[in-house]
């Protein structure tokens, strides 16, 4: 009888040692994964040193904020605001704003989606270098001279129709009213300043582009990058978090020590939603000496 405990409890002693290291380095892994497949920075286009909240397409969806993904192509980089898509022109981090110009507009202002521009204004706003002009298709000759404005003809229901861009926007109905159609799209205001004295054409002035500065708490990743984190985005709660060596924290690394016997915590999901559980304990040692003379 106690050899049959001896041998029954010796086989739980080593199933236990032996399962908890398996299954858990297996956590280790993903926590690594997501490590090291988030860059503290990137490149996209001509741009280099890009980092959080951007993040590449080619790049898993929790290395940056959902609406900061850019699509790089060759020297260009694209992101996508509102549904519409943006050439970018100019990055600069430090007070978080970016140069775009609309990309149907950089191709041809006659091939536009006659969409305004509009900003996810949870994530962006305009910056005070930028003023609206107007883009009018499909008019009746305009006369006026106020403010001023540039002819352009456009292929419109297959036929050649007079357009106009104006710089600053119009702000008369009656001049917009002989226009079937009629669109606002920011500009820089020393662009448009450059046309209004003829020294810029239409098509300069467009893709010059107009700023926009994104308003994402930029704090929380500069202190997950001080403390050897990489930055990184939990879509299960929609929020930042840092992505450490071991595993995610919600703000920094300086407090993860690396779980002993490489056993990480568990993580609930896949590695996108970065969620974690707890280590269980490892089984009370047993004395086999004691079981022998039971």
């Amino acid at each position: 009888m106690s050899s049959s405990i001896f041998r029954i409890s010796l086989f739980i002693l080593m199933f236990s040692q032996l399962r908890f290291p398996l299954v858990f380095s297996g956590y280790v892994n993903v926590s690594e994964e997501a490590y090291s497949k988030c860059s503290a920075s990137f490149s996209c286009g001509i741009f280099t040193g890009i980092g959080y909240p951007f993040w590449r397409n080619d790049q898993p969806d929790y290395c940056g904020h959902p609406g900061f993904k850019l699509d790089c192509q060759g020297e260009r980089a694209t992101i996508d605001i509102n549904f519409q898509k943006y050439d970018i022109n100019e990055i600069y981090h430090e007070s978080q704003v970016l140069r775009i110009a609309k990309t149907d507009f950089m191709l041809n202002i006659c091939l536009v989606s006659f969409i305004n521009s509009t900003l996810d204004f949870n994530l962006f706003e305009y910056t005070l270098s930028d003023q609206n002009a107007s883009l009018l298709y499909d008019c009746d000759h305009l006369t006026e001279e106020q403010p001023r404005k540039q002819e352009f003809t456009c292929p419109i229901d297959n036929r050649p129709s007079e357009c106009y861009f104006t710089a600053p926007a119009i702000s008369s109905d009656e001049l917009s009213r002989r226009c079937k159609i009629s669109l606002l799209i920011p500009v820089l205001e020393i662009f448009a300043d450059h046309f209004t004295n003829y020294l810029m054409t239409i098509d300069q002035v467009i893709k010059e582009g107009f700023e926009v500065r994104w308003i994402i708490d930029q704090e929380q990743c500069r202190d997950c990058l001080i403390s050897g984190g990489k930055c990184g985005y939990n879509r299960t709660i929609n929020d930042f978090t840092c992505l450490c060596p071991y595993q995610p924290s919600p703000r920094t690394c300086f407090r993860m020590q690396p779980p002993a016997n490489s056993a990480a915590a568990n993580p609930s999901t896949a590695p996108g939603d970065i969620t974690f559980g707890y280590i269980s304990p490892q089984p009370k040692p047993i004395c086999l000496g004691d079981m022998e003379k039971q």
